[in-house]
This record gives C-alpha cells, sequence and structure tokens, in this order.
C-alpha cells in the first residue's frame, strides 16, 4: 500500500499495489454484503455459553482445531486482489486463539468482552475469530468472538454445538462444510423502474469514485479503531427468563396469536417510548434478520458464514391500542414479509467494494473520530477530501439506519447435554451500532430465554446510557407480566 499523489489533475490518490494473489488457492470472494462489516469497530457478534462440568483445556484446543478443519471460515482472512477485491483465504493462516482465565463471578464473561472487543482483528493475517474460557472446575464461561463478516449468530450457535461435539467424540470424522455466496440465496429483483434507476444510481457514484478511490488497510482500520474506544465502552443489559418464566410466556404468547420474539420486541418498543420518547420519523423502522438456512429456497446446510436475510419496514407503536394487539400487528408484518423472503432490507446494488469500505467505516466517523485521521496519512488525505462521493454515500447509509433492529435465534434445536458438559445458558450480542436506538439479541436453549439490549456507552457520562436501558428492560418486564423481575442490574 502507498499513496500517490498526483500533482497534474490537483488531487491525491491512494493506489493498491501488491504482488499477484493466487485466487485459485482461495476459499471464494468476499460478496459485497458482507464486506460491508469488515472494518468498522461496531461489527463484532459475540455468543456466550455458560457450561457445568470441568472442561478439559487440552480437550478444548484440539475441538477448536477440529471445527476450524470443519468450517473454513473459522480459519480465515482477507487476501486482496490486485483489483483490491477481497478475497476469503486459509493459507498460511495462525490457529484461533483461545485465552484462559480463571472464574471468579457470574458477570465477569462481561468484563472479558470490554477488554477484548477494543482489540480489533488483523484481517489480512487472521483468524477474524477468538475463544476465551472463563474457566473453574464446576461451571465455565465459554465466549466466542467474531467479524461478522464471517458469521451471524445462528452461525454462532452451531459453532457453539460443533465445537462440544468434536469436545465430547474426539475420534468422529469431521466433514467440510463449504459456505456458499450469499447473494445466490437472495430472492433475484424482477424488472422494474426501481431496479433500474439503481443500477444507474450506483454507475454514476461508481465512477465518481473511481476518479479519486482510496484503499484502506489495517493500520486504517486500527486508528478507528483505537479512538472508537478511546471515547466509548460496550454495554450490554440483560432480560433472562428462567425456564418456567419462559413456558409462562410461551402460554401467554399462544393465546394471543404471537411468538415470544415479537411480543418481546413490541415490549421493548414500547418501553423505549415510555422511558425516552417516540421514536424520530426516520427511526420508525424495523429490521429484522432471518435465518436463510431455514428459510432459503434452496436447501443450505448449517454452514458457519454470513447467512442472513433481512426485511425491512415502517412500524409505529399504537399507545390507544393495548400492548399484545400492538405485538399481534408486529408479529403479522414479520411473519407475512420472512415467508415471502422480503429482504429489501439487505438490498444491496453491486457498487465498487472499495467504496463499500469507505461509505460503511472510513466515511462515517470523520466527524465524530477526527484524531483517528490524523494517524494514518492514508486517512488523513481521505478526510481532506470533502467532496469525495463517499461522505455523502455515508450520510445516506447512517440516515438510512432502522431505529429497531431485533436479532432473535429463537429456541435453539441443539442439544444441552456433550458428554460431562451440560450448556446451562447462552447468550447472542448481535453487532453494535450507535445510530440504532434499540439493538436487541435473542436466544434460548432449556427453556430458558435470554434477551440482550446492546449498544455503546460514552465514557465519563456516568452510565446515562445504561440506567436508561435498565428502565426500558424494566418497563418491558412490566408489558410481559414480570414486574417482579424489575432490577437495579443490567447484568443479573
Amino acid at each position: 500500500m502507498s499513496i500517490n499523489v498526483d500533482e497534474a489533475n490537483g488531487w491525491n490518490r491512494s493506489v493498491h499495489q501488491s504482488s499477484a494473489v493466487d485466487i485459485s488457492k482461495c476459499i471464494r470472494k468476499v460478496a459485497n454484503l458482507e464486506r460491508l462489516f469488515l472494518w468498522s469497530p461496531e461489527c463484532t457478534v459475540s455468543m456466550i455459553a455458560r457450561v457445568k462440568g470441568d472442561m478439559s483445556e487440552e480437550r478444548l484446543r484440539r475441538a477448536i482445531f477440529e471445527v476450524t478443519q470443519m468450517h473454513p471460515l473459522v480459519g480465515a482472512k482477507i487476501v486482496f486482489d490486485n483489483d483490491y477485491n477481497a478475497w476469503f483465504s486459509n493459507e498460511g493462516v495462525p490457529e484461533p486463539n483461545l485465552k484462559i482465565v480463571s472464574r471468579f463471578s457470574d458477570k465477569q464473561w462481561f468484563e472479558e468482552l470490554q477488554k477484548e472487543i477494543q482489540t480489533p482483528f488483523n484481517l489480512e493475517e487472521g483468524p477474524m475469530i477468538k475463544f476465551i474460557l472463563i474457566y473453574s472446575e464446576n461451571i465455565s464461561d465459554l465466549i466466542v468472538m467474531c467479524n461478522h463478516s464471517i458469521c451471524d449468530g445462528m452461525s454462532l450457535a452451531n459453532l457453539v454445538r460443533d465445537l462440544f461435539n468434536c469436545y465430547a467424540n474426539p475420534e468422529q470424522e469431521i466433514e467440510v462444510i463449504y459456505p456458499p455466496n450469499i447473494m445466490n440465496l437472495l430472492p433475484i429483483d424482477g424488472f422494474s423502474l426501481t431496479s433500474i434507476l439503481f443500477k444507474l444510481i450506483v454507475y454514476r457514484a461508481d465512477n465518481k469514485w473511481k476518479k479519486n478511490p482510496y484503499y484502506f488497510n489495517q493500520s486504517d482500520c486500527n486508528a478507528i479503531q483505537a479512538d472508537f474506544w478511546k471515547k466509548k465502552h460496550i454495554g450490554k443489559v440483560i432480560l433472562e427468563l428462567e425456564p418456567h418464566e419462559t413456558k409462562y410466556l410461551s402460554k401467554q404468547c399462544k393465546k394471543k396469536g404471537v411468538t415470544i420474539g415479537s411480543a418481546v420486541t413490541a415490549a421493548f418498543i414500547a418501553a423505549h417510548e415510555d422511558i425516552v420518547g417516540p421514536f424520530e420519523k426516520s427511526k420508525k423502522q424495523v429490521s429484522i434478520p432471518f435465518d436463510l438456512r431455514r428459510h432459503a429456497k434452496t436447501p443450505v446446510e448449517d454452514v458457519f458464514c454470513f447467512c442472513v436475510g433481512a426485511s425491512r419496514f415502517s412500524f409505529k407503536y399504537n399507545s390507544k391500542k393495548s400492548f399484545w394487539k400492538n405485538a399481534l400487528d408486529l408479529h403479522k408484518e414479520i411473519h407475512k414479509r420472512v415467508v415471502k423472503l422480503d429482504t429489501n432490507g439487505l438490498k444491496l446494488p453491486d457498487y465498487d467494494p472499495t467504496l463499500l469500505d469507505a461509505v460503511s467505516c472510513f466515511g462515517l466517523f470523520r466527524d465524530t473520530l477526527p484524531d483517528a485521521y490524523t494517524k494514518t496519512e492514508n486517512l488523513k488525505k481521505f478526510s481532506q477530501d470533502a467532496k469525495n462521493v463517499a461522505f455523502s454515500f455515508a450520510e445516506i447509509y447512517d440516515s438510512k439506519v432502522p431505529g429497531v433492529i431485533p436479532s432473535n435465534l429463537g429456541k435453539l434445536s441443539i442439544p444441552e447435554t456433550y458428554g460431562d458438559l451440560q450448556i446451562d445458558r447462552m447468550i447472542f450480542l448481535p453487532s453494535i451500532g450507535d445510530s440504532v436506538p434499540l439493538t436487541i439479541g435473542g436466544i434460548s436453549i432449556g427453556g430458558r430465554s435470554v434477551f440482550s439490549l446492546n449498544y455503546t456507552e460514552p465514557k465519563g457520562e456516568d452510565n446515562f446510557v445504561t440506567r436508561e436501558k435498565i428502565q426500558i428492560r424494566n418497563r418491558a418486564l412490566e408489558y410481559l407480566g414480570f414486574p417482579d423481575k424489575i432490577s437495579g442490574e443490567g447484568i443479573v
């Protein structure tokens, strides 16, 4: 990577220089949708599994090695070709890191998560995943953290299952499950005026970008992430229902014709309006991610990759209706769109992928993280290029972010027991986004349901955001019929 200053034309241009890359050895090309999540500090997804039993470090390390063979993206890095297209590769990637610390509290997993999330993945060295075991002889917490470009929530849940299967059955034969290109699973747009207009917008944007493109690298990523986490830390507020409470809520939901996921989402929306106030007009949108493994018309195995559809639609909580009527309205809207595989929330025309890098990360933080743009020559020149099309597109991109993103994995159909180990509970933490008022992660195993509010907390503001999220969680518990579970703690 080097910077070339074109004095004749009066503008700075980043020029990517690299030796020839043998892409025949790569797993496959990175799709534009996956590329959106490569560089941003907000795009780490995590799964926590609380496990009863005495875990063996040696057996766990072997199991990690085996799932790396099973799922190629677990041991992947990013390779850029001479046109700066990104490719997934396993060539020369070190084994995933396993960090082990002694366990002394039930909340320690979150403290470790706060530390580890601040270290960016080295994309061009890999791997883009890390494991942390918070160990004690009787109960341990296993944390799996991953760059969102190579996985989704269900990928992490399946990975936990496969990891413990390998742990409990070290002699089993390993079958490689190759990750498909998600774009081949999404419905194809038919001919329409909208599709034509999209193509024209893409054509014009790409032409403007290619006149003065920038090619970002790990140093640029490190600068953005260091400044981001210097100012913020992640926050989590948990709503957890014990098996008997989940069973009670399930019965209530069946009577009302909704799912637990729809009810909890509606409860959080209602609680947010009670505590914070109505959503801004542009935020009265809900984006519902759904698992394409379950819903794609072409059968998909339990692949480890980003394999999510998403539908976005307008939704306004109507305070003149009952809570359960609002939940039913939301449920019907979600069900209708998932059945039709409505993926308008993921519509992404074929922009130049380097423009997507700029829009999804490096163009977004110029105003909020100005110090970061003084750390590398590439970022400095980019930030000074005020007329670059990437900045106007980044503003549009940010303005289109919905107000609510509920990522509910639902009830997992995976075993709870693996030899002498038993999964007690799991917690799913989706990627965060400062501009999304409500980011919700949900998962259920063994009858226990756990929902999390995920956000960032500005440092030095006396945990104002966390206190607000706790109020929202507590109000949601009232809507759902659990006033006795109200607590002043975010993680209980």
